[in-house]
């Protein structure tokens, strides 16, 4: 008997395979979600920085947009069987649509960091740092739209 009724216990314990399925979209979503949250802290000390210190800036907005990107990336990777490349510009472009435009767009932002590893002494273009903290901030709200947008309305509307 006690058999019996470990059993039944252990089975009412159990989630249906669709209810594993969201509690690892959930997961998913938690880690997605803080490492949107570190992008957007990243981004937001680049503007505190953005005056009294350029080069600062550039490089935690350039971080910033790189953990953004990064988050599409993984997601992307999670259903593929073949992992996208490792470089987060390269596999942006590779994902095509809206994430191949992002990554057309970056070449001058990335010889720019490039440029400032270079030379200890150079300061970002001012054009391209306050581009890139504009383009990062809408890129980052884009991800986190697509974040939400994936999971089942039932999910969403508990957030309100």
């Amino acid at each position: 008997m006690a058999t019996t009724t470990s059993r039944r216990r252990g089975r009412a314990g159990q989630l249906p395979s669709d209810g594993r399925s969201l509690r690892l979209r959930l997961a998913h979503l938690d880690q997605d979600q803080a490492d949107l949250d570190r992008a957007r802290e990243l981004l937001r000390l680049g503007r505190e920085a953005a005056a009294d210190d350029p080069r600062e800036a550039f490089e935690l907005v350039h971080r910033s947009a790189l953990r953004g990107a990064g988050i599409l990336v993984a997601r992307a990777n999670r259903d593929r069987r073949r992992r996208l490349p490792l470089n987060v510009w390269t596999a942006l472009e590779r994902l095509g649509g809206a994430e191949a435009e992002r990554a057309s767009a970056l070449p001058p932002l990335v010889a720019e960091r490039a440029r400032l590893d270079r030379d200890p002494s150079a300061h970002p273009d001012p054009q391209l740092l306050g581009e890139h903290l504009r383009e990062t901030a809408e890129h980052l709200d884009e991800v986190s739209r697509r974040l939400l947008a994936d999971l089942p309305d039932h999910v969403t509307s508990l957030a309100g």
